[in-house]
C-alpha cells in the first residue's frame, strides 16, 4: 500500500518521492495539476471534476481529504452528497491530521484514496 512518508507547507513525500499536492488512488500517486486548476478557478483551492473522477476509483471505503494548513481548500456539496450516497465515508481534515488518518487507515487495510493539499 501506498504510504505518506511526511507532510510540510507546500511538500509531501509519498513512498520515498518528493511532490507538491497529490491524489492518491490505490496503489497509485499523481501530482495534482496545479496549472490546470490555476486554469479553471484561479487557484488550487477547489477539487477539479476530474480528480472527484479519479477519487471514486476502485471503490474506496474511505476517501480523505487534506483542505491545507489552514483549511482553504473547499470541497463542495455536490461531491460531498455523491459520497454519501454511494456509501463511502469522506474525511476532510488539517492536511497534518489528514496524512496522520490516511496512514492509519491503510494500516488498517481499508481501501482508501486521498487528496492532499499542502499549502493554505
Amino acid at each position: 500500500m501506498v504510504k505518506i512518508d511526511s507532510v510540510e507547507w507546500g511538500e509531501i513525500w509519498v513512498d520515498g518521492k518528493q511532490h507538491h499536492q497529490v491524489l492518491i488512488v490505490g496503489e497509485e500517486v499523481f501530482e495534482r495539476d496545479s496549472e490546470k486548476l490555476h486554469q479553471l478557478f484561479g487557484t488550487t483551492h477547489k477539487i477539479g471534476e476530474w480528480e472527484e473522477e479519479m477519487l471514486l476509483e476502485g471503490k474506496p471505503e474511505v476517501i480523505v481529504v487534506g483542505n491545507g494548513w489552514d483549511e482553504v481548500l473547499e470541497v463542495i456539496e455536490n461531491f460531498k452528497l455523491k459520497i454519501e450516497n454511494l456509501g463511502i465515508d469522506l474525511k476532510v481534515l488539517r492536511t497534518p491530521e489528514a496524512v496522520e488518518e490516511y496512514n492509519q487507515l491503510v494500516k488498517e487495510g481499508k481501501r482508501v484514496n486521498a487528496l492532499i493539499h499542502t499549502t493554505c
